[in-house]
């Protein structure tokens, strides 16, 4: 009696087991199929959505995954766990969801890393968001002269204006891989008021174009070249 007692305790264990993993399957699956009315059955049959499972990802990051906003509302809406995984917001930055980027700025989570998932992710809006509005950021020197870089790719000068430029670790003074700074980025792009400014700030008028290469350090174009090449008479006589 015992034996066979103790057989049925084991057949019910895995019947248990096996029933567990076929909910955690179909709810996963549901997400993975963007699937937001199974989601809500599956989670009113009694799926345990406050659970965080060891062997899974949190299902709102699951959901972030698949840019799928309404699912992540009704995740957190329901008692989603969104405080064991501190990588979300850098997640909904990767993967380009600034509405669930905001959403869960305004559930009160951010991470001090945010900020440089944006900018390495060229994410400019979020990227301003978190400059201003979600101090402190563990951002490192270089990652200032992306920032600044990217701001002038977005012809955004109202933000490089809170962007401090001067000292010696001055953001103008990063050359991206492609061996522009913020001014010659600026001045080949004919964003005039910009490169007014980034001089005002004592960006080095004697930029070019540098950048390594195997062979050494190549050097090209001049931000007075490409002032010349626009033909911006405004800018040539700053520049000369």
């Amino acid at each position: 009696m015992k034996k066979i007692g103790m057989s049925v305790i084991i057949a019910l264990s895995s019947m248990l087991s096996a029933q567990t993993k076929q909910q955690v399957d179909a709810f996963y699956g549901a997400i993975s199929s963007n699937d937001l009315s199974l989601v809500k059955k599956l989670t009113e049959q009694g799926y345990p959505i406050k659970a965080v499972l060891s062997d899974q990802i949190l299902p709102v990051k699951a959901a972030i995954w698949k840019k799928n906003l309404p699912m992540v509302e009704y995740m957190v809406n329901k008692g989603a766990n969104i405080t064991a995984d501190k990588t979300l917001i850098d997640t909904a930055i990767e993967y380009g969801s600034p509405e669930i980027t905001h959403y869960l700025f305004g559930k009160g989570i951010y991470a001090q890393n945010a900020l440089y998932t944006a900018i390495f992710y060229e994410n400019f809006e979020i990227a301003k968001e978190l400059y201003v509005n979600y101090q402190p950021q563990k951002i490192e020197r270089e990652d200032f002269g992306k920032l600044l870089l990217l701001s002038v790719k977005n012809n955004d000068l109202e933000f490089i204006k809170k962007i401090a430029l001067k000292g010696k670790d001055s953001p103008m003074n990063y050359f991206d891989d492609d061996g522009y700074n913020a001014l010659l980025y600026a001045v080949e792009k004919n964003h005039t008021d910009i490169a007014k400014y980034l001089l005002s700030q004592g960006a080095d008028k004697k930029s070019r174009i540098t950048f390594e290469t195997d062979n050494g350090i190549v050097s090209g174009k001049t931000a007075l070249q490409f002032a010349k090449a626009n033909k911006n008479t405004e800018l040539l006589k700053l520049l000369k």
